[in-house]
């Protein structure tokens, strides 16, 4: 059965040698109870754990059934242990937290044993040992000589053929310590029981065989056995494997029996996960509320086509290289001159036109706005007639003017009306009704007030505004010709009743979640552009402009063609769009116009693509205010987010630290039961799961309380966020996604954290766990 031949063990302590057995041989029948009786120190016990595959011989050789061990892995012994070993120790050495049942079923689990047959198996084990009343107690509920029966009924559980009893009734008085060795004596009628001891009454009492040990060799031997036993081939021993269900568990009872300590390491590992929710929540609240405004606001917002566009793109072309560090524009990317009303595809099909083929379905309507600039008098207060203007006054006119949009829902979901003239007033269409734009404050820019005839100072109300009246001016009435330039006219009360009158009907303001113009405007309808430019179009200073179009009849300088374009423009003798505004049906829609503009951007430089300057020359440029304003947004919360996360992500890793430091504590306090674990069969991996099973159990309470937490806060930081930036339907939320995966990520990292104390563990020396208290 087993045999140990010429085996040594030394110990290296200090650097000196240290021999605890020296050149052991004896054989054991299968079925014996030797008891090995010697003195502390005498090698007995370094002998048991060489027979049990705890520790391991310097030299010799062990068989079982004749096959050598000398190539054992460490796989080989752990199976060994599990399937031929059981062992009883003197100090019990059962898991605290363990139920009797759940100690005993521990051996099977790791044998693979399900949880049924484990159960079934472990309560008749306890039967047979009389604790059948006792199965669901807790260690510390036992006697001494309950506690060493449970440790028998352990050792039997998985029908070992051989049981190892270390000092069994060391640790129980003289009645006990014979109900433990009757037990013992009845096991070893149909298996190997071999005991340490040294108490030579007991061996003498109940053992078939006495060997006495003394400095590590074999003193004497009551009844050898000198058969040889037949090499029998590779030794089956049954493969080990913890399931993880059962390593889960044990994790699962370790943690409840440390609440505290759970509960206090769930908590602190869960302020990273918090802080990056909370950051994730807001980003995402953001993110929405800004969708909310594309929907809302920016999808009324159009896509505009000027006949000029800036290009914002900055490259560098191959002859502006210099020595220099700046990097300069190259001259193509400054201004693009779009051309959308010329026979660019042929057939006639100019970009407007294959822009109403392809993308009808998608606007609303495309208004066409030129350079026209409307000129106007006003009375201030004290009856004086006087010229509306402010500093941005330019000698064609001045932009203290706004045309308003034929579709009332541009304004509309923009601004509110906050006050009107009649009660009847929706939406300026005449070409005698005006607004005003005031800020969210109702503020009104000082130089729009100045120009109105009122101090800064003042205090005004509403109806200081409504029914303001302006008397617009065509050319004919603001210049007058001397010498063959034209001149500013002198204003007076026939020049006001020449114009066409127009007055402030509703002033307006900001929604609070639209974005505020710095500047203070007044709206004019598209019927008085057109009454004024029906005027415009047969006025002298235009007629004069359009005779001599190399010269600017304003100031007399010689001018380009591009010039003239701009002053024939601003005069109103020009019906050619300077701007095209196109309005999406909806944000989606605004997708697919700019689609269909790159489309035909694509046509021109198939057709053009050997002619670089043709194809240049009919590109169309475009602005997209609403998704320059979108990805700029998101830009900045992205940033932001980024920033806040690495921030919050530092608190994770010390969180993570600090489970890995507790990780290695719960290392160094269940190192005992670690050495349990390792003689009965548990696999280095399988220690190595324990813990990281338990780090993993911690990691997900804090992903998830983290998470909930999150969830809950978000409640009053939404209110918080939305009165503190005056954002109206802001909701911090945290999605599903990332919800799971923070929880992923807290799991990642505290099993990360637990790497190396679970390697540890599972390194440790079987021998030196299971002296440790």
């Amino acid at each position: 059965m087993l045999e140990l031949r010429n085996i040594t063990k030394e110990y290296i302590l200090g650097g000196n040698k240290s021999v605890a057995l020296n050149d052991v041989s004896i054989r054991f029948r299968k079925e014996e109870f030797v008891s090995i009786l010697g003195a502390s120190g005498s090698g007995k016990t370094t002998m048991l754990n060489i027979i049990g595959g705890l520790d391991k011989y310097t030299s010799g050789d062990l068989l079982i059934d004749g096959y050598s061990t000398k190539k054992f892995t460490d796989k080989d012994w752990d199976r060994y242990r599990n399937g031929t070993i059981g062992f009883v120790f003197q100090s019990y050495n059962l898991i605290s937290h363990l139920s009797v049942l759940d100690n005993v079923k521990l051996a099977l689990s790791i044998s693979g044993f399900s949880s049924a047959e484990s159960t079934e198996k472990a309560k008749k084990s306890l039967e047979e040992v009389g604790l059948a009343e006792h199965i669901y107690k807790k260690p510390s509920q036992l006697s001494g000589g309950q506690m060493q029966r449970v440790a028998i009924a352990r050792a039997l559980v998985t029908d070992p053929k051989v049981i190892l009893a270390d000092e069994p009734t060391g640790a129980l008085d003289s009645k006990t310590s014979v109900q433990i060795m009757e037990l013992i004596k009845k096991i070893s009628k149909d298996k190997l029981v071999i005991m340490v001891t040294h108490n030579p009454e007991l061996a003498k009492e109940y053992s078939d065989r006495i060997v006495s040990v003394s400095d590590g060799q074999i003193k004497e031997d009551t009844n050898p056995y000198n058969e040889e036993d037949k090499k029998q081939g590779t030794p089956n021993f049954p493969k080990t494997s913890m399931k993880l269900k059962d390593s889960i568990k044990s994790s699962m009872k370790n943690l409840f029996t440390k609440k505290i300590r759970t509960i206090l390491t769930t908590l602190a590992g869960s302020i990273g996960i918090i802080s990056i929710a909370l950051v994730l929540s807001i980003s995402s609240g953001m993110k929405g509320y800004i969708n909310k405004l594309e929907n809302e606001n920016m999808s009324s917002m159009p896509i505009t086509i000027s006949s000029k566009q800036m290009n914002f793109q900055m490259r560098v072309t191959d002859t502006e290289v210099d020595n220099s560090t700046t990097i300069k524009a190259g001259s193509k990317n400054k201004i693009h001159k779009n051309i959308y009303t010329e026979d660019a595809l042929g057939n006639g099909e100019t970009f407007l036109k294959y822009l109403e083929n392809n993308a009808k379905n998608y606007y609303k309507n495309i208004e066409y706005t030129s350079d026209y600039k409307l000129k106007a008098l006003i009375k201030i207060p004290s009856g004086v007639v006087k010229e509306f203007k402010t500093e941005t006054l330019s000698l064609s006119g001045n932009d203290n003017f706004s045309k308003l949009s034929q579709d009332k829902n541009v304004l509309l979901n923009q601004y509110d009306v906050v006050a009107k003239l009649s009660d009847d007033f929706v939406y300026p269409t005449n070409a005698e009704e005006m607004i005003l734009y005031v800020g969210k404050d109702n503020s009104i820019d000082k130089d729009i007030l100045k120009a109105l005839g009122y101090d800064e100072n003042s205090k005004l109300d509403y109806k200081d505004f409504l029914g303001k009246e302006f008397s617009i001016l065509s050319n004919d009435s603001y210049y007058t010709e001397k010498g063959g330039l034209y001149t500013l006219a002198n204003f007076d009360d026939a020049s006001y009743d020449a114009g066409v009158k127009a007055k402030i009907v509703a002033i307006v303001k900001p929604k609070d979640s639209t974005y505020e113009n710095s500047r203070s405007v007044i709206g004019y309808t598209q019927s008085l552009e057109d009454t004024m430019l029906e005027k415009e179009k047969i006025s002298k200073i235009v007629e004069a402009q359009k005779a001599d179009v190399n010269k600017n009849v304003l100031t007399s300088e010689v001018i380009s063609e591009d010039i003239y374009d701009q002053i024939i423009g601003q005069l109103g003798g020009s019906t050619k769009p300077s701007q095209i505004a196109i309005y999406p049906k909806s944000f989606e829609d605004r997708e697919n116009i700019v689609k269909t503009i790159e489309e035909y951007n694509k046509k021109i430089n198939d057709k053009y693509g050997s002619n670089i300057t043709e194809a240049n020359k009919y590109n169309i440029s475009y602005t997209d205010l609403a998704k320059m304003m979108t990805e700029m947004m998101n830009q900045m919360i992205n940033t932001v987010t980024i920033i806040l996360t690495a921030f919050a992500a530092i608190s994770l890793i010390v969180s993570s630290v600090m489970i890995g430091i507790l990780t290695y504590v719960s290392v160094v306090e269940r190192t005992k039961e670690i050495g349990i674990l390792r003689a009965i069969g548990a696999r280095k991996k399988d220690i190595t799961r324990i813990f990281n099973v338990e780090a993993g159990l911690v990691g997900i309470s804090s992903g998830l309380f983290g998470v909930i937490v999150a969830i809950v806060l978000s409640i009053p930081i939404s209110n918080i966020v939305s009165k503190a930036i005056k954002a109206d339907g802001f909701t911090a939320s945290l999605s599903v996604q990332n919800s799971v995966l923070l929880i992923l990520l807290s799991l990642v990292l505290t099993l990360i954290a637990s790497v190396i104390p679970a390697k540890m563990a599972a390194k440790k020396n079987p021998v030196e766990a299971l002296r440790t208290e």
